[in-house]
């Protein structure tokens, strides 16, 4: 039999329609925007972690100086079998960067496409419009490039000034995130994009004299294989290659591919700052039902109390109040997740879509995510509600009856001071009264404010970071190499140096043919000089002692000489021969390919102590103020399941010019402090490094104060530069990079990277750019809980005075007196508490970031401007403004009949 209780659901509901609205919105709210991110985040991310298989993505790249032979990827291929990868694959994936002009995007900017064959067998593509270019006119383009710059199906656009029609809008594999250089530091998705063409059409690139980049992409059988056991099949790969006369410009692991793995990475960052905020987003929530549950037990407490006396069970009565806020958070529970899952979906899936270049999305359910989104707020609700109504229910049906469940208020005997006037004694009396709600609206508006702040903060710390990587930045330049080149050499030296290069880039087997030849004309000659030297001595022996003997010997020495001759002959015209085809290839005469010859035998090549020298002389004042130093990457283990921190160590001249007041030799190593920041390192604690590509672990020891440089977003370790080589076992002179205030001029093969304070400046522009939708939603988010929470913290204020409020108006006071004595108390404790507050909030933003940020590379540190906080106080009175104006009807629709309503 059902309760008859349930005929004061709709009369309940219909009185408290405020409280119960504001919790359906606050909830779902709440559950439509977190669950509209998290599940097209977690549909992203299964999206990118299907691709290596279902599109083939490569396992490394390497580019080569010029096309490699079968001769040469077969050794490479036989190299990285002996390794153990089960396999291995590698393809042709040649590409243009082609100059791009398209009539309705000419800005001024000069704009690039990477253009490749059309693909398949490895980097497959997705097309989300159109179809594969077919003919040599078409062309199918990146999507995200396409769309920032006004492209669409059936266009004309010129690539080197040949025309192609657009023919397919689609995304690659290998290009996820556009970066136009491994090594750039930010995204590029309006003047660098990528393009397929077909067979024909890349002949047509071909044909207009333009050198492709001649890369080959790599994929082993074993798809099990660490990172360390890639990389050293690769590196046994390029080792193979180097041995059968290839020279190999550049070699990539796909882990190592910001193209590849820079997405995936910002996704899951930015799912764990989406899950910080729906956690804080619940504690607001749990604060929020703790309040309502307590006020609702106390409105109700002459109702329950003749209700217990009356027969009812304290389980029936639990059962009855616990259905309406339960049916209100499923309902809100419903409604936040058909409105995630529908208009939520869309925009939160474009925040990555208009950035990042992922095959067409489709949406996978997740379990997880709707038990942290849904399950959890709503389990909140009932469960707060529940204990709430548990620990009340414990007081007898006279307690009840005598609203003597809750111990709050002050003495009724409490004097104030008589100097003060009546109004003022009554709205501190309204204050003392309701101390212990005022008390839980301070804390309510610290919730409130510290995710509105939280949310305004976040823009101007990524900002702030930005600013700190520049700083970081101790140079002009900074040139990351690929292996130690010298610039400091005679001119002789830079010339046999140039002519090395030069020789080592001619294709396939000429340059060994032609020392093959030579080797040959060598051993000729030197026949040569022992025929005649022999054809000298017989013809001695003979005028000495002239004899039959002698005759026939000094006969046989002058046939072995003619044919010495000869064999001379032939083997100088093979040799001239190779020479010839090298000159033609270079364009040169013989003589100066000879010359080059001989200036390139001055150089050890092959020595691993001889360092390449630079061919371009930077001159002597530039050379004199650059300094040499040398860059690893190692990783750390942040622990808790965070995943790992990259680590930057450097070797650094002591008493560097450059690394300004910073201490290194004897084997002192000095961490950055944003490494100390992060991970509070102990005096003396020893700190394992990782190192991924040799897969073995090193240990430094940070010795406590006088070990710490830089920012706190210096995430780097710091030793001489001696040290550096020792630690890592390289040769004594080694180093792979300058620190230069001039730029220098260096060959291009042996550049990794040129790092600038202005490319640093980059990152803070990519933030805005990728964050500023994402920043709106969170700030009107956050915004409209403060709102609702406002409104349900200071309606219980009004509600538990209801009382005196008709009592007020029995005496004669009307409406407007009665507003100001109630509301302006509420207004100036909400007023305080928003000033009071801000310093524990920023408190509690640091330790939050601490927490959220601790899985991202990097130490961001939390970044509060003044403009931010005025902002917080600034909205947060305007809110409670809006929430005062509902406040002053609601004071006017006290009723006087409930003054003379017996209160026991």
């Amino acid at each position: 039999m059902a309760s008859p209780l349930r005929k004061r659901f709709p009369r309940e509901l219909k009185n408290n329609l405020g409280k119960y609205l504001g919790i359906f919105l606050l909830m779902s709210v709440t559950i439509a925007l977190t669950s509209g991110f998290l599940l097209a985040a977690h549909s992203i991310g299964v999206i990118i972690d299907d691709m290596p298989e279902k599109y083939s993505i490569e396992d490394a790249r390497f580019t080569t100086t010029f096309e490699a032979t079968d001769e040469q990827l077969d050794a490479a291929a036989d190299a990285a079998n002996d390794a153990g990868t089960g396999g291995t694959d590698i393809v042709r994936n040649w590409s243009f960067d082609a100059d791009f002009n398209h009539a309705q995007g000419d800005d001024g900017r000069d704009r690039t496409l990477r253009v490749y064959q059309h693909r398949t067998q490895v980097d497959l593509a997705a097309y989300a419009e159109g179809r594969v270019p077919e003919a040599a006119d078409e062309v199918a383009i990146d999507r995200v490039f396409a769309t920032n710059n006004g492209i669409t199906i059936g266009e004309e656009v010129e690539l080197f000034g040949q025309r192609f029609i657009v023919c397919g809008i689609m995304t690659t594999s290998d290009n996820q995130a556009l970066f136009q250089n491994n090594s750039d530091f930010t995204v590029n998705t309006l003047t660098f994009g990528v393009a397929e063409v077909s067979e024909s059409g890349f002949a047509a690139l071909e044909a207009t004299g333009h050198q492709p980049a001649y890369t080959y992409s790599v994929r082993f059988a074993d798809r099990d294989l660490t990172v360390a056991q890639r990389t050293d099949a690769e590196k046994d790969m390029i080792r193979a290659l180097s041995t059968a006369g290839a020279t190999v410009d550049d070699l990539t692991d796909s882990s190592a591919n910001q193209g590849i793995g820079y997405a995936a990475d910002d996704v899951s960052g930015d799912s764990t700052m989406w899950s910080v905020l729906l956690y804080m987003i619940i504690v607001i929530m749990a604060f929020v039902f703790v309040v309502l549950t307590s006020g609702t037990i106390e409105e109700e407490s002459a109702i329950i109390g003749t209700l217990l006396a009356s027969g009812y069970r304290r389980r029936e009565l639990v059962t009855h109040y616990l259905a309406l806020p339960a049916a209100v958070g499923i309902a809100a529970a419903v409604v936040g997740n058909v409105a995630g899952y529908t208009l939520m979906s869309e925009p939160m899936r474009n925040l990555y879509y208009g950035s990042y270049s992922l095959p067409p999305y489709y949406a996978t359910w997740s379990w997880g995510v709707f038990a942290q989104t849904t399950v959890l707020p709503v389990a909140t609700l009932v469960g707060i509600t529940l204990l709430g109504l548990l620990r009340k229910m414990g007081h007898t049906p006279l307690e009840f009856l005598r609203h003597e469940t809750s111990k709050g208020g002050v003495k009724r005997g409490f004097a104030l001071p008589e100097r003060l006037s009546f109004i003022a004694r009554f709205r501190m009396r309204v204050f003392l009264r309701n101390l212990g709600n005022f008390a839980t609206l301070f804390v309510g508006i610290g919730f409130a404010s510290m995710l509105l702040l939280f949310s305004l903060a976040i823009l101007p710390t990524m900002t702030h970071y930005a600013e700190n990587l520049h700083n970081n930045v101790v140079a002009e330049h900074m040139y990351t190499l690929k292996a130690p080149l010298e610039v400091e050499g005679t001119q002789e030296d830079r010339d046999a140096w140039a002519a090395v290069s030069e020789l080592q880039g001619v294709k396939g087997d000429k340059l060994s043919a032609m020392e093959d030849t030579g080797d040959a004309l060598q051993d000729a000659g030197d026949a040569l000089q022992a025929a005649a030297d022999a054809l000298q001595n017989a013809a001695a022996v003979l005028t000495a002692s002239p004899s039959t003997e002698a005759m026939r010997a000094a006969t046989n020495a002058q046939d072995a000489f003619t044919r010495a001759q000869d064999d001379f002959a032939t083997a100088q015209d093979s040799f001239y021969e190779k020479v010839d085809d090298i000159a033609d290839e270079l364009g040169k005469s013989r003589d100066d390919v000879l010359d080059m010859v001989d200036k390139a035998a001055n150089v050890d090549a092959d020595s691993d102590t001889v360092h390449p020298m630079n061919t371009v002389d930077n001159g002597a004042a530039k050379i004199a103020q650059a300094e040499k130093y040398a860059v690893y990457s190692l990783e750390y283990d942040r622990g808790e399941g965070s995943g790992t921190e990259t680590i930057t160590v450097y070797g650094v001249p002591e008493d560097s010019r450059y690394w300004d007041d910073l201490v290194v030799g004897d084997g002192h190593v000095v961490f950055g402090n944003g490494l100390i920041d992060k991970f509070r390192f102990a005096d003396g604690q020893t700190v394992n490094l990782y190192d991924k590509y040799e897969d073995e672990t090193r240990e430094v020891t940070y010795e406590g104060d006088g070990c710490a440089w830089g920012t706190k977003s210096d995430m780097a370790v710091y030793m001489s530069l001696d040290d550096f080589n020792r630690f890592f076992g390289n040769d004594a002179g080694y180093f792979n990079g300058y620190a230069s205030d001039q730029a220098l001029d260096l060959d291009a093969r042996y550049l990794t990277s040129d790092l600038t304070p202005e490319s640093m400046d980059a990152i803070g522009e990519q933030f805005v750019g990728m964050m500023d939708d994402m920043i709106g939603m969170l700030v009107g988010l956050s915004v409209f809980i403060f709102l609702v929470f406002m409104y349900l913290l200071t309606k219980s204020v009004i509600d538990r005075s209801a009382r005196a409020i008709s009592y007020m108006k029995v005496f004669g006071y009307r409406d407007s007196e009665i507003s100001r004595l109630y509301v302006r108390s509420i207004t100036l404790t909400v007023a305080v508490s928003l000033v009071v507050c801000q310093p524990l909030i920023i408190g509690g933003l640091t330790l939050l970031f601490r927490a959220m940020l601790l899985a991202y590379n990097g130490n961001i540190e939390i970044y509060v401007p003044m403009a931010a906080i005025a902002e917080v106080i600034a909205i947060g009175f305007a809110t409670y403004l809006a929430v005062a104006l509902l406040h002053i009807h609601r004071i006017k629709r006290v009723p006087l009949a409930l003054a003379l309503k017996v209160q026991e």
